[in-house]
Formats: C-alpha cells, structure tokens, sequence
C-alpha cells in the first residue's frame, strides 16, 4: 500500500487547525479576552485589514477589535446617523437660514448707522474761517481737521505768544507738525494772521469729507 505524502500533509494540517480553532476559542471564552475583545478573534489578514478600515484599533496580543475601540467607533456612528436623519438636517438647515437672517439684518442695521452718521455730520457741518490766534478752544475744534486735543494744543501754546506764521505754528504745536496734518487744517479754513498755508487754500468741498470721514 502506497503513502500518499500530501494526502497524510493534509491530514495533519487540518489536525493542526482544528487544534488551534479549539485552543482559541477556550481563549476566546476567557474572562481576559472579554475584558479587552469585541467580538471573536481575527483569524485572517483580511480580517484585520478590514477592521482597521472600519477605524478600529487591534489588540495584539489577542489579535482582537480592541473593546474599547469598539465603543467609541460605534458611538461616533450613532452620531452620524442621528446627525444625518431627515429631521436633523432639516433642523440644521433651518438654524443655518436663521444665522443668515440675523446675519443680513445686522448688516442691514450697521448700513442705516453708518448713514446716519454720515446725514448727521453733514448737516452738523458748518464751513468758517477760523483765525488761530483769536480762536476759541471750541472754534478751534470745529476746523475739519483739528481733533479737540489739538485744539487744546494751540490754546496751550498761544498763551506763550501769538503765532507768527504758519513756520511758527508747525514748530509749537506737537498736533500740527506733520506737513499733511498742517495742509489739511488750511484747506479747512484755519488761518495764521489771516492768511492761508501757501498752496492749500480753502476749500469747503474737501473740508466737508474730512469732517465727514472724521466722525465716522
């Protein structure tokens, strides 16, 4: 009689399998695989590949789903799933047009602020010479360009002495010494001994957008 040698191979290697099939699931239905394990033992590569797409951690020493990996999986899903009903998303979408009109009207309320303010600044202006060195605090102030702590400024300075000349003015007023600031103030009318900064004259259009643009 003839020994088949693969047939006896195969013999032994389902012997071997089935041997391992019963010492797993003694493992299986140990107190320690539960504690730790979701499910039966991963007994393929398949298998385990496939539950690590799914998001779940391995246990390696079990070669398992990781319990507790298990759960927090499965709670994420119910999330999903409760955040994806037709009710949730039409609860969503309502709160989402909600935000918008709040939103728009917000919007729409800061536009009618800012028009406002810019009807009440140009009906609040008023265009004047102003002479610096006779000047209230107050009239020095209500230049376009002055800010009330230049206009104080001034007052400070000019009580160590009338101002000379435009020169004079830039060189004792910390608020006037820049050449933008000091141009501005001539062409909103400010003058020094009745007389303009020379190449910026008065011009009451430009004065208006500076004391409009200064009150916003």
């Amino acid at each position: 009689m003839r020994i088949n040698i693969y047939s006896i191979g195969m013999l032994i290697a389902a012997g071997i399998a089935v041997m391992l099939a019963g010492c797993m699931k003694k493992v299986e239905e140990s107190a320690e695989y539960k504690a730790v394990c979701e499910g039966l033992h991963l007994s393929s590569t398949a298998k385990r590949n496939q539950a690590m797409e799914d998001g779940y951690i391995i246990n390696k020493r079990f070669d398992c789903v990781d319990k507790a990996s298990y759960a927090a999986v499965k709670e994420e899903r119910m999330k999903y799933e409760a955040a994806n009903t037709p009710e949730a998303i039409a609860k969503q979408k309502a709160e989402f047009a909600e935000k918008r009109k709040r939103y728009e009207e917000e919007l729409a309320r800061k536009a009618e602020v800012e028009k406002n303010v810019s009807v009440e600044a140009e009906s609040n202006f008023v265009f004047r010479i102003v002479e610096v060195n006779t000047a209230t605090e107050d009239e020095l102030a209500s230049v376009a360009s002055i800010r009330p702590e230049v206009a104080a400024q001034i007052i400070a300075a000019r009580q160590n002495g009338l101002f000379h000349d435009w020169y004079d003015l830039v060189n004792r007023v910390i608020g006037m010494s820049a050449a933008q600031s000091v141009a501005y103030a001539s062409v909103s009318g400010l003058t020094v001994n009745g007389k303009s900064m020379e190449g910026a004259p008065p011009d009451e259009r430009i004065a208006a957008a500076y004391w409009k643009n200064r009150r916003q």
